[in-house]
C-alpha cells in the first residue's frame, strides 16, 4: 500500500516537495490555505537576486518542458510573481498529485494518541497523523502516514519592536505598520520610517529612493558603522548592486540611526508618533508609516501535539540549527547543506522542510529546500520498513 504524505504549503518548497515524492510513489495531497505561491506573490514585486536555474529542480524543468511550457532562461532573474506565473503555477498544474487550495491545516496530532503518550515507543509510528482542516469555514479530519510541513515563515513576521515582542501601541495602529517588503507606490512623498537590517531593509530603501519628496529614516539595532556591508566578490552582482545603493543613500539622503530601536507608537495631530531608543537614550520622530523589515519565525502551534525539537534560539529544526551554529557569515551561498539526519524530530514522519526548518535563521536559499527534499527521500527509501 502507498505511503500516504501530506504536505502543507503550495509554495516553491511544498510543491518540489510533491513532484519528487509522487514520482517515487508517495500518495501524496497538498493542502494550501491560499492560492498557488501566497507567499512568493506577497513578495511578487521584487527581483530575486538568483538566477532561474538555481531555484529549480531538474525534474521540476523536465516536467514542464516535455508539457510544453515556456520557461525562462536559466540565468535569467525574475520576480516574485514572474516565478510563481512561468514556473510554480505551471508545476502545479502539471504535478499529478492533488492540490486542496484555500484549505487550511489548523493543527496537527497522532490519531488517538497524545503528545505525552508513547513516548519512545516505536509503535507511536504506526500511528496515523490526524490533520484538523478547515475550507469554506467547515472542518473536517484528515489522516497522512507521513508530513511534510512546507508552510514556511513569511505569514508570520518578526513584531517592530525590541526584545522580540512588539512595540508599545504596535497592535493599535497596525494599519500604519508594513511588514517585510512591501510594494512602496503608495508611500510616495510620506514620511517613513524604515526598521531593521539586511538586504530586506535595503531593497525598501532603494525602492522608495525613487520617489524625490519622500522622508526616509532607516534604524537597525546593531551599533554598525556601514548600513549594508558588501560581501567581498560577491558571487550575485544584484545583491552587490543593492548594498551599494543602499550605503550611498545614507550618504545622500537617508538618515540613518543605528543601534537605536523602536519602544512605542502613537498617534498625534500630525501623524504617527514614533519613539525610538538611541544608543540609551529616547527620541521622538512623527512619520506618516513605518515599514518593519525585521525578518520572520515560524508558527509553533500547528504541530504543538506532536513530539517535536526545536531550538530553544532560533526555533528551526533542533539538529539543524545545531549544525547551522557558526555557519552563518551574511552570504547565504557559503552556507552548507545538511543531510536528512539534521531534518529528523522526535516524532517519527514529520519533517519541516524549507524555510521554516531554518526558524529565524535567515540564509535560507530555495536551492537549500531542494537539496533538503532530495536527501529526506533517499534517507525514507533507506529506512527500515
Amino acid at each position: 500500500m502507498k505511503q500516504k504524505l501530506a504536505i502543507l504549503g503550495a509554495g516553491p518548497i511544498g510543491l518540489e516537495a510533491a513532484l519528487a515524492a509522487h514520482s517515487r510513489g508517495y500518495d501524496v495531497k497538498i493542502f494550501e490555505r491560499g492560492e498557488i505561491a501566497d507567499s512568493i506573490r506577497q513578495w511578487g514585486h521584487i527581483r530575486m537576486f538568483s538566477p532561474f536555474e538555481m531555484n529549480v529542480s531538474v525534474e521540476g524543468i523536465a516536467l514542464l518542458r516535455a508539457g510544453g511550457v515556456d520557461l525562462p532562461n536559466g540565468e535569467e532573474q525574475l520576480t516574485g510573481a514572474e516565478f510563481a506565473d512561468r514556473y510554480l503555477a505551471p508545476l502545479a498544474a502539471h504535478l499529478g498529485a492533488p492540490i486542496q487550495l484555500h484549505t487550511e491545516v489548523m493543527a496537527i496530532a497522532r490519531d488517538t494518541t497524545r503528545k505525552n503518550e508513547r513516548i519512545g515507543d516505536p509503535e507511536r509510528a504506526e500511528v496515523p497523523f490526524r490533520l484538523l482542516v478547515r475550507h469554506d469555514g467547515n472542518e473536517r479530519f484528515e489522516t497522512a502516514d507521513l508530513i511534510f510541513d512546507c508552510t514556511g515563515t513569511f505569514c508570520t513576521p518578526n513584531p517592530l519592536g525590541d526584545a522580540g515582542i512588539p512595540a508599545l501601541g504596535e497592535s493599535a495602529h497596525r494599519e500604519f505598520v508594513s511588514y517585510g517588503i512591501p510594494d512602496v507606490r503608495p508611500f510616495a512623498g510620506k514620511r517613513l520610517l524604515v526598521v531593521g537590517g539586511r538586504h530586506s531593509a535595503a531593497t525598501v530603501l532603494r525602492d522608495l529612493s525613487a520617489f524625490a519628496d519622500t522622508g526616509i529614516t532607516w534604524a537597525v539595532r546593531k551599533a554598525v558603522a556601514q548600513p549594508c556591508p558588501r560581501i567581498p566578490n560577491d558571487p550575485l552582482a544584484a545583491r552587490d548592486a543593492l548594498a551599494m545603493t543602499a550605503n550611498e543613500l545614507v550618504a545622500e539622503r537617508v538618515r540613518f540611526l543605528p543601534a537605536t530601536t523602536a519602544e512605542a507608537l502613537e498617534r498625534n495631530g500630525v501623524g504617527l508618533k514614533v519613539t525610538l531608543r538611541r544608543n540609551g537614550k529616547r527620541e521622538v520622530i512623527t512619520v506618516d508609516h513605518v515599514i518593519a523589515a525585521t525578518g520572520f519565525r515560524p508558527d509553533m502551534n500547528l504541530a504543538r501535539e506532536l513530539q517535536v525539537q526545536t531550538c530553544w534560539a532560533t526555533e528551526g529544526t533542533y539538529k539543524l540549527a545545531a549544525a547551522l551554529l557558526g555557519e552563518t557569515g551574511g552570504d547565504c551561498l557559503a552556507v552548507r547543506s545538511f543531510g536528512a539526519e539534521s531534518l529528523v524530530h522526535p516524532e517519527p514522519g514529520y519533517f519541516t522542510l524549507g524555510m521554516k526548518s531554518y526558524g529565524r535563521t535567515p540564509d535560507f536559499l530555495i536551492r537549500t529546500g531542494l537539496e533538503q527534499i532530495a536527501s529526506l527521500l533517499v534517507w525514507l527509501a533507506q529506512k527500515p520498513a
